[in-house]
């Protein structure tokens, strides 16, 4: 599990830098949080601590509910939920089925992800007007059931179509549109039945 540890957090960083231009462990840093990852295993209805830095029991019998059949999910000041209070942490959260995938399926979900944690801890979006239209076409794009659940709120679509923007025309990422990016990002099952994302590119 340590080689999974350290590649995801090592995307997670170099996402985060050039999606948003920011500093993952400085951030970490200056809110005086570890981060711990957390694997998914649907299968066996459990939780799977990757770093060796947390018992996942903790989120078994807390909050594994949430995320057990589940793609991926961030988690801000994750200790409180878990009843912690030794340490303070952040959470990302990831499916065990998609440890082994090609970045061209894990960027856009990491950056979906990123965009929900930035939005938990409270931060705006530098969205440009192309980048405002396709947060609300992402949004629009989503089954009700998706689309009303409180995470996928407008700040939140924002910092994905800022994210998905920066990777794509500064040649980070393997899709070459915007719109190739938030389809992965917003995955079909995600989506309304023959519904295109009207991005701007």
């Amino acid at each position: 599990m340590q080689d999974d540890c350290e590649r995801i957090r090592k995307d997670l960083a170099e996402l985060f830098s050039h999606a948003y231009g920011r500093d993952l462990d400085a951030l970490l840093t200056a809110r005086g949080r570890q981060l711990w990852i957390i694997g998914i295993d649907s299968k066996k209805r459990e939780m799977v601590d990757v770093c060796g830095m947390i018992d996942p029991q903790l989120f078994d019998s807390k909050i594994r509910r949430t995320y057990d059949d589940t793609d991926a999910g961030f988690m801000a000041d994750a200790h409180i939920p878990l009843g912690i209070t030794d340490v303070k942490a952040d959470c990302f959260l990831l499916n065990v089925e998609h440890f082994g995938k090609g970045r061209d399926f894990l960027h856009p979900l990491m950056v979906h992800e990123l965009a929900h944690y930035l939005d938990q801890i409270g931060e705006d979006p530098a969205a440009s007007d192309k980048d405002k239209n396709n947060a609300a076409a992402m949004l629009i794009s989503m089954t009700p059931n998706v689309r009303n659940l409180p995470a996928h709120n407008h700040r939140w679509a924002q910092h994905l179509a800022v994210g998905a923007r920066r990777l794509v025309t500064d040649g980070q990422s393997g899709h070459k549109t915007i719109r190739e990016f938030a389809e992965a990002a917003i995955p079909w099952y995600d989506r309304r039945p023959r519904w295109d994302i009207s991005i701007r590119e």
